[in-house]
């Protein structure tokens, strides 16, 4: 707003700053909805006003002696924000915006009801009321400070005690009196054995301390002292003007005793005294009619304070039971939550074990397959070893059997058994003899190949007759 306004003298801040906002709201697609006075988190010594719109709120700084009186200093969407919580007292309503980034504390006085009209009518958000006792939005006890409570606790009681001496009778007054002096010597009492045993005299109240004694004790203390002062007050006030009535009484007496022989006077002091009787005994009647409805009234608090104390036990009946159930759900939570913990323990100690099963059976397995590896690599070795020596002795029988042959002494080859390979033998390839039956093969026998085991082999057929072999037959 480059434009400056001066404010009339009948013009209060108010009328300014709604005019201001009005104004800059012309030109703006936002529908505004109303003004108030508003803190927004920041200290400032000028006052801050809030403009609420349908997509949000404004809020403005009015400074009478700047050239711009009213300045935009910052600007809230209601689509920033996912939630509220508001707490209404009697006098101004504190909201508390959550969103996606940093949190808002925002303070509107006077219209917080309008303003949450507005949130639920005008946003998404999820609205939450701190839903509080009326007596804690009382000035005084918002705070709950206990020297703050019972300061404001004293006051409000000379403020009532001040109207009550205003509203009842004065024939009331010394049964009041009476009544505070009683209540004050058990106080005292009171107070005392509380600073001792604090459970003995707080029956009620959840927290029993020698606090709470001390401040609930001497704020009875103190009440009853103001009770008797106010209201003993008024009795001394009223007793000089029933002093004179008495006293213009006797005068009259004495008057009449003086003139006792005018009979004209003696009719007007025979009148005075019928007057005087009937005065007295409407006095009377007045005074019995004032005890009665003393004595109706004190019966009428008695009663209603006992039907509050019976309301008071069974609301806190109530919130015991509350507070059991509440208890109990808590604990039944708790223990299905141990108990969904150790079902996953287990579970997680049964997959721990199966994958400790499993890695130690492929470890046995690992190491049976190595074992076998093993045991098949040292057969074979021993096979070599053994297909080494015999390819060893074989090279020395061949040296033997011609050395024999050329004397005349010739001894075929015998296979092992366990070994009746063809290769790598002297005669390998021509006459195979099987030493069981005592029956040599040649080369392109039907059986040449069929004879697999107890092989004896021959150079020649010659030599296998001079073994003992006969020839096969196919």
């Amino acid at each position: 707003m480059s434009k400056t306004r001066y404010k009339n003298q009948k013009e209060s801040n108010e009328e300014i700053a709604k005019a201001y906002i009005e104004n800059d709201y012309t030109n703006s697609q936002n529908k505004l909805l109303l003004v108030s006075k508003a803190n927004y988190g920041k200290k400032s010594s000028n006052v801050c006003y809030s403009s609420v719109d349908d997509k949000g709120m404004n809020f403005y700084e009015l400074n009478n002696n700047a050239e711009q009186n009213l300045m935009l200093i910052e600007r809230y969407e209601w689509a920033d924000f996912s939630s509220v919580t508001i707490d209404h007292s009697i006098t101004k309503s504190a909201f508390t915006f959550v969103g996606h980034g940093e949190n808002r504390d925002i303070t509107i006085e006077v219209k917080g009801k309008e303003v949450e009209h507005v949130i639920r009518n005008h946003s998404s958000m999820e609205v939450n009321v701190v839903k509080s006792p009326v007596w804690t939005k009382v000035l005084g006890y918002r705070s709950q400070t206990s020297w703050k409570m019972f300061a404001a606790s004293t006051i409000y009681t000379l403020i009532l005690l001040f109207i009550l001496n205003a509203l009842l009778p004065a024939s009331t007054h010394n049964f009041i009196t009476g009544l505070s002096l009683f209540l004050f010597l058990l106080s005292i009492i009171g107070f005392l054995v509380g600073l001792i045993k604090p459970k003995w005299v707080l029956p009620k109240f959840k927290v029993k301390t020698r606090k709470r004694v001390l401040f609930s004790y001497l704020y009875l203390i103190l009440s009853c002292l103001f009770i008797v002062g106010i209201f003993s007050d008024e009795e001394s006030t009223s007793t000089p003007a029933s002093t004179q009535v008495s006293s213009s009484q006797n005068s009259v007496t004495v008057a009449s005793k003086k003139d006792g022989a005018d009979s004209s006077k003696q009719k007007v002091e025979k009148n005075d005294s019928d007057n005087a009787v009937k005065e007295e005994k409407k006095q009377k009647a007045e005074e019995q009619a004032a005890k009665e409805e003393a004595k109706q009234k004190a019966e009428e608090q008695a009663a209603k304070e006992e039907a509050k104390q019976k309301a008071e036990e069974q609301a806190a009946k109530e919130e015991a039971k509350q507070k059991a159930e509440e208890q109990a759900a808590k604990e039944e939570a708790k223990q299905k939550a141990e108990e969904q913990a150790a079902k996953e323990e287990a579970k997680r100690k049964a997959q721990e074990q199966a994958a400790k099963e499993e890695a130690e059976r492929k470890a046995q397995e690992q190491a049976a397959k190595e074992e076998a590896e093993r045991k098949a690599q040292e057969q074979a070795a021993k096979e070599e070893a053994e297909r080494k020596a015999q390819q060893q002795a074989a090279s020395q029988q061949a040296t033997t059997s011609s050395s024999t042959s050329n004397s005349g002494n010739y001894k075929p080859f015998e296979n092992d058994p366990s070994d009746d390979q063809q290769s790598n033998m002297s005669c390998s390839g021509q006459i195979k003899g099987n030493k069981n039956s005592k029956i040599y093969h040649v080369p392109g026998g039907a059986y040449y190949d069929r004879t697999q085991d107890n092989i004896v082999w021959f150079c020649s057929e010659a030599d296998a007759q001079a073994a003992g072999y006969r020839e096969s037959q196919r």
